[in-house]
C-alpha cells in the first residue's frame, strides 16, 4: 500500500494565494499608472500655461512700440496653437472725468491668448493702462 505524503511540511503558495496577490498587484500598478499618467498631463498644461504667459507679455509689451497703438481689436495666430487678440479702448475712469487739456490720452489695452482644442479651451488675459502722448496718439511720432 502507498502512503500518502504527508502536505502540512511542504512550502510554496496555493493557487488561491496566488491570484489574490496577482489581483492586489495588478489594482497598485493601475493606480500608479494613473497617478503618473496625469502628472505627466498636469505638467503638459503648465508648460502650455507658461508658453501663454510668455506670448501675452511679448506681444503686450511691443504694443504701441513694435506697431502702432490704435483703438480698436487685432488679432493672429502663432504656432498653430495660440491664438491672441488685443483690444485697444480709450480709458475711462470710473468717477471724474479726465480734464481735457492732459498732454497725453490713457488707452486700456488687453491682450488675450487662447489655445486648446474646443472641449478644453484654455485663456489667459492681460491688461495695463499705456498713456501716450497727444500729438503720438495712433503710433510713435518722430
Amino acid at each position: 500500500m502507498k502512503k500518502i505524503p504527508d502536505r502540512s511540511h511542504q512550502r510554496g503558495f496555493s493557487l488561491l494565494e496566488t491570484l489574490v496577490a496577482f489581483s492586489i498587484l495588478a489594482l497598485c500598478l493601475g493606480v500608479l499608472f494613473r497617478i503618473f499618467g496625469g502628472g505627466g498631463r498636469l505638467a503638459e498644461l503648465a508648460d502650455q500655461h507658461a508658453r501663454a504667459i510668455v506670448l501675452a507679455e511679448s506681444l503686450l509689451a511691443g504694443a504701441g512700440v513694435e506697431t502702432p497703438l490704435q483703438p480698436g481689436e487685432s488679432g493672429g495666430e502663432i504656432d498653430d496653437r495660440f491664438r491672441w487678440v488685443l483690444r485697444v479702448n480709450p480709458y475711462v475712469p470710473a468717477g471724474e472725468p479726465l480734464p481735457e487739456q492732459l498732454p497725453f490720452k490713457p488707452y486700456w489695452v488687453e491682450l488675450s491668448v487662447e489655445w486648446g482644442d474646443a472641449n478644453e479651451l484654455r485663456t489667459f488675459t492681460l491688461g495695463t493702462l499705456r498713456l501716450l502722448a497727444e500729438n503720438r496718439r495712433f503710433g510713435l511720432g518722430r
